[in-house]
């Protein structure tokens, strides 16, 4: 798994760390602060980055998971709103574990640690993998808005095509990888968002 810090400390203010969610709120109101997500907060003047929403999303993800899909997708800034629910799912080698939370989706089976990449002290699946995410899911039909307007940034990313075709063309145990990359082909995705 690869890491990134990238030489800055992340900056979410998460609730009872150390501000509760009633003075985190009334900050927010106040101008102090502007909301990150659903439970964290940052500095108005900081930069929105991939180090700023992992650590938003830290206390979202279970320890023994990493975000996947459409919460990757905002992690990686495919995505300008956060997902509502998040998804999650087992890494490779932890134990099973049952997670009931609202607003989460737990996947089970193991993730391969190669897919993945540490943000902010969060698993997170590498650019590659979360764009095959959101496009299994649009390839199968099963595409939320979410997933569509990820799988446009990505297409719109002219930059990373190649990068994602390599990725996709190596032999791995994954399904549709086929029909994957002929969505970076298409001259629009956003047509699964109705």
């Amino acid at each position: 798994m690869t890491r990134h810090t990238r030489g800055m400390t992340p900056f979410a203010y998460l609730p009872g760390r150390p501000l509760s969610v009633a003075e985190l709120t009334a900050a927010a109101l106040d101008g102090d602060l502007r909301r990150v997500s659903r439970t964290a907060f940052a500095p108005p003047a900081s930069p929105d980055t991939a180090l700023l929403r992992a650590s938003a999303a830290a206390e979202l993800v279970p320890d023994g998971c990493a975000a996947v899909r459409t919460s990757a997708a905002w992690i990686h800034g495919a995505l300008a709103d956060e997902p509502d629910p998040h998804h999650v799912q087992q890494r490779e080698g932890e134990p099973t574990r049952r997670h009931w939370r609202t607003g989460l989706i737990a996947h089970t089976w193991p993730l391969a640690s190669g897919d993945l990449e540490e943000i902010a002290g969060v698993a997170v699946t590498t650019l590659e993998r979360t764009f095959y995410d959101v496009g299994r899911a649009i390839v199968l039909d099963e595409a939320t808005p979410d997933d569509a307007r990820a799988a446009a940034w990505f297409c719109a990313r002219i930059e990373l095509h190649e990068r994602l075709r390599t990725w996709l063309g190596r032999p791995r145990r994954l399904r549709y990888t086929t029909r994957v990359a002929a969505l970076l082909d298409q001259d629009e995705v956003t047509r699964y968002t109705s």
